[in-house]
């Protein structure tokens, strides 16, 4: 098979396009594919007519090695002159729209992507990491362009930081651990964006909506729903025990602040004692504590949880907060839904923004966890 034969076949090539000539350039470690196109007559993009030929523009596209070598598509792209349409360049069959690279190439960068760190794949082929989010730009517009959204029947809400100084996205996700949306910040407008991507049905499918005790969150979900908000607004059991466990640090720094120096020291050297349950307890730990409690009076009430705990500000707080979220605690027992997977999905989502070693903008942050974790059909579907 000759060279320009086997590169047409290579790129899927059929009439009026074909390979004209391969040249290798051995110093540079470049090959060369010339791509002609045959035809006097082009058709409209937009319309399909068939037109005159306006002229043409070289491109230049980066493909697969060829061995050790790079390989390169170099063609005179035809422009047509739409009576209706103007002057409109033809698409080419081995490439995206507005895109440097073949379709071959672009599938390999997203296979790679989703196994490995975007730090790897720039180096394993060779291209810049501001190369690499265009490509994966419209990958995620692929997906985002095919997904059909059915499962909304349960609903996540958490924020996520994109770096230090209080810099946040929201991430909507349900409960098969596919992000829905993203959005800029942590407010109830934030929420609401995410909101609006949901389709029509979602408004009478969702049964739950998990969340924190964001006020936010719950004034956008309250506004979104209606009236069917307060059935399917649930906090679950985490954000008690977190409210509670904190309530008891709080406690405990309280009784710390009267003490001589020795003392505080004993004092923070527990600190993490006293956030656990008794029977995880060492006891070497189990026995500290006790002896402290005899003096830390407030954190050790708090411990034990009696009823005398209620004359401590920190636990009046968060008898409050439980108190005015009650109705939503007992949503999420009614219908057995947890935040765990939102808690996960942040996790997993802080681990890509590490191996990404951060990300320059926001704009590129959302574009990955939608890549990652919004389980999208992101691949070129005809063959090449």
């Amino acid at each position: 098979m000759k060279d320009t034969a086997l590169y047409e076949a290579i790129l899927g090539l059929v009439s009026p396009w074909s390979v004209s000539s391969v040249q290798l350039d051995e110093p540079s470690h470049r090959i060369t594919v010339t791509v002609a196109y045959a035809k006097d007559t082009v058709q409209c993009p937009t319309c399909q007519k068939t037109v005159r030929k306006h002229d043409s523009r070289k491109r230049v596209w980066r493909h697969l090695d060829t061995c050790q070598f790079e390989t390169y598509i170099e063609a005179k792209i035809p422009r047509c002159d739409c009576p209706k349409h103007g002057v409109q360049t033809l698409p080419v069959p081995w490439a995206s729209s507005g895109s440097r690279y073949t379709e071959l190439f672009e599938a390999k960068i997203i296979e790679a992507l989703q196994t490995t760190s975007l730090l790897a794949v720039a180096k394993l082929f060779r291209i810049s990491w501001g190369a690499i989010a265009p490509i994966m730009g419209r990958a995620v517009s692929r997906g985002l362009s095919r997904r059909q959204l059915d499962n909304v029947e349960h609903l996540l809400v958490d924020e996520t930081a994109l770096c230090r100084g209080h810099d946040y996205v929201t991430v909507l996700s349900n409960r098969a651990g596919q992000v829905i949306a993203v959005s800029d910040g942590k407010t109830a407008e934030s929420l609401a964006a995410c909101y609006a991507v949901l389709p029509m049905k979602a408004k009478l499918q969702t049964r739950s909506v998990s969340m924190d005790m964001s006020r936010a969150f719950i004034n956008a979900t309250e506004a979104y729903f209606g009236h069917r908000a307060k059935q399917i607004i649930s906090i679950d059991h985490f954000h008690i025990a977190k409210l509670l466990t904190k309530a008891v640090d709080d406690v405990r720094k309280q009784d710390a602040e009267s003490f001589p120096s020795s003392m505080k020291r004993e004092c923070h050297r527990t600190r993490y004692g006293w956030l656990k349950r008794n029977d995880r307890l060492n006891k070497q730990l189990r026995v500290l504590i006790c002896e402290l409690s005899k003096i830390m009076v407030n954190t050790g009430l708090s411990w034990v949880f009696n009823e005398q705990a209620s004359r401590i500000k920190p636990m009046i707080n968060a008898a409050n907060t439980v108190k005015a979220h009650l109705p939503r605690i007992l949503n999420a027992m009614r219908m057995r839904v947890s935040y765990g997977l939102a808690e996960a999905i942040n996790a997993q989502i802080q681990y890509i923004k590490l191996c990404a070693r951060g990300y320059r903008n926001k704009s590129r942050f959302k574009m990955a966890i939608l890549f990652h974790f919004g389980q999208l059909d992101m691949a070129f579907h005809h063959k090449r």
